[in-house]
């Protein structure tokens, strides 16, 4: 009987990690080591507030990645999502003061992207432009600005 009770408990484990989707996000174009900065939303309102520099807000934050990375042609790193819709923001802060620099145009000294590759006007790219699903095996191809 108390196999049973274990053996019904260790089952939604297995169904859990079957139905795990795979994100890979390869990040190329780096000129500076630095801390990557990766933010993946699932929420627009989160995403946009972390765009429009006001930090990364850890409501509508799927997942996050804050790891100093050295100085490389590419990066790529594998996460493991529910099937959905989500958006990706990143920079790399090159001098450790966990923000991104900017210029006095307000144009970022140090390296950023997005999901799809989008770009704004005068801003960042929305959620609605750098949003993308997951649906299995989902690869996202980031180059640096």
């Amino acid at each position: 009987m108390n196999f049973n009770i274990k053996f019904l408990i260790f089952i939604p484990f297995l169904i859990i990690n079957i139905s795990a989707d795979e994100l890979i996000i390869k990040i190329s174009g780096q000129t500076k080591a630095g801390i990557l900065n990766l933010g993946i939303y699932n929420n627009a309102e989160a995403y946009d507030q972390s765009v429009k520099g006001e930090g990364r807000s850890e409501r509508g934050l799927f997942s996050g990645i804050d790891s100093y990375i050295e100085l490389r042609d590419s990066h790529e790193f594998s996460i493991d999502l529910p099937e959905g819709t989500y958006a990706i923001a990143l920079f790399i802060d090159a001098n450790k003061n966990l923000k991104i620099d900017k210029n006095f145009l307000g144009i970022p000294k140090e390296q950023y992207g997005f999901s799809n590759n989008a770009m704004g006007k005068l801003s960042g790219p929305s959620f609605q432009q750098a949003n993308f699903q997951v649906k299995g095996n989902t690869v996202q191809s980031i180059k640096l600005k």
